[in-house]
């Protein structure tokens, strides 16, 4: 796997997930809720799991990111959904998508549903 190390012009405290999209060009992370709950933004920090939605540049400088761009093309989570075996509350069976693929509304709505 390659690693770069980028410098980019950005205000620190705009948002990592804009940062990777914009100033690096890297397009795998998206735009999903905007409060790191649906998982689109996810990134590595570390190796820790962060939403970059939520995380502003500045707490990023130095640190090692990795984005879905530096993944293995042959790691589980490349494949699509659907083709692993996986618990049923890990896929939503009728759609084939992830739970984390799911609208962020829905999300809401089923927890508000639960309470």
């Amino acid at each position: 796997m390659k690693w770069a190390k980028y410098e980019v012009d950005a205000n620190t405290d705009e948002p990592l997930l804009w940062v990777i999209r914009d100033h690096i060009g890297l397009t795998g992370t998206k735009y999903g809720c905007g409060v790191a709950q649906c998982g689109a933004c996810t990134v590595h920090i570390d190796g820790r799991t962060e939403g970059s939605c939520q995380i502003p540049a500045k707490t990023a400088q130095g640190k090692k990111i990795t984005t879905t761009e530096g993944i293995p093309e042959r790691h589980p989570v490349k494949k699509r959904p659907g083709s692993l075996t996986m618990s049923p509350n890990a896929v939503t069976a009728s759609r084939g998508r992830s739970w984390r693929q799911q609208p962020c509304w829905q999300g809401i709505h089923d927890r508000a549903m639960r309470t």
